[in-house]
């Protein structure tokens, strides 16, 4: 996925740290006291710096990861989704507020480093599977309010993403290409139960829906939690239009499936707390499934993703995800339909 892009080194993340905390002094006036890396993400160094104004967390962009200074339009995509971010935390919905300097949300160095500075927020994200009912229900209200807000911000020309069977298949020929050149077998199989199921869905079902933005990476290690409710969503660097479904489904996977079952007492608490705020139309669940399918196999049912140790250890987890829609995929309906 991110073949030849190297993590920085504890070296180069102390000399960037340094380099930020005096750009924080000479732009906002504020004092670092401390930074402490955060072990979470891929490539991006987050950090929490306590400052003479109090706790913040700073993004550091990877240079080869995003290339934000020979992409403009990369750079103008994240500046509108922390904007977008800002909004939300205006407007109520837990998140973290972004700090802008001269309107821009993305901050530069005089040597080039790219960092956004952001809100502290005081919670801790749980293991896949294991978000609590309360806590579902919290995750469901803060989504469904999220998506209502959002439903305002104007449209972008077109979609990020369409649910098209041709482009999945010409995705999937390159993968399974990928995985026999490999001689991984492993790969293939999974290619060939991934190929199966897509065949066997009915396009149709997305006929009716919308699409709106969203935020599109709502797994648990960008939920962040106190003990009864959601203390934060956070990172919106992958905020696009597309459909809102997906983060529906992305959230369901992400805190009720634990050990191969889907635990529907903790799906009803989020759906609960998701329609107080936003539409749950008939058959939301299952094309919702369908959806997240459609795209994150093409992510995660691949060679390099299985292969390479880092990659495995980090995305194991959506593998898993695959194949439960995969495993499930005849009784989503029975499964979902009265949970909607």
């Amino acid at each position: 996925m991110l073949k030849g892009i190297s993590p920085m080194t504890d070296d180069e993340k102390e000399r960037r740290a340094a380099e930020i905390a005096a750009h924080l002094k000479e732009r906002f006036g504020w004092t670092v006291r401390e930074a402490s890396a955060i072990d979470k993400g891929w490539l991006n160094v987050k950090w929490k710096m306590i400052t003479d104004q109090g706790p913040l967390f700073v993004k550091d962009y990877h240079p080869d990861r995003y290339k934000l200074n020979s992409r403009p339009e990369r750079r103008s995509q994240i500046e509108k989704t922390l904007q977008l971010q800002q909004g939300l935390s205006g407007a109520g919905i837990p998140c973290p507020g972004v700090y802008a300097y001269k309107g821009r949300f993305i901050q530069e160095t005089p040597s080039g480093l790219f960092y956004a500075v952001l809100d502290w927020v005081n919670g801790s994200s749980a293991q896949a599977g294991c978000i609590q009912t309360a806590q579902m229900y919290e995750l469901g209200v803060a989504v469904g309010r999220m998506h209502r807000w959002l439903g305002a911000v104007p449209p972008l020309s077109k979609p990020a993403w369409l649910p098209d069977k041709d482009a999945y298949r010409k995705e999937w020929q390159s993968n399974w290409e990928q995985a026999k050149a490999a001689g991984d077998t492993v790969a293939q199989d999974w290619l060939r139960r991934s190929q199966a199921a897509v065949n066997a869905m009915d396009f149709r079902i997305f006929d009716s829906i919308q699409p709106g933005w969203l935020h599109w990476d709502l797994w648990v290690d960008n939920i962040l939690l106190h003990e009864q409710g959601v203390a934060g969503i956070v990172d919106f660097d992958r905020m696009t239009m597309a459909y809102q479904e997906i983060d529906v489904a992305r959230a369901i996977l992400s805190g009720a499936l634990q050990n191969g079952r889907l635990k529907t007492e903790i799906v009803r608490a989020f759906m609960d707390g998701y329609r107080e705020h936003s539409d749950s139309p008939p058959g939301m669940l299952v094309r919702a499934m369908h959806m997240i399918y459609l795209i994150e196999s093409i992510w995660w049912l691949r060679t390099e993703v299985r292969k390479e140790s880092e990659l495995r250890g980090l995305l194991g987890r959506f593998v898993e995800e695959m194949h439960w829609i995969e495993n499930h995929f005849a009784a989503l309906p029975d499964l979902l339909g009265s949970l909607e």
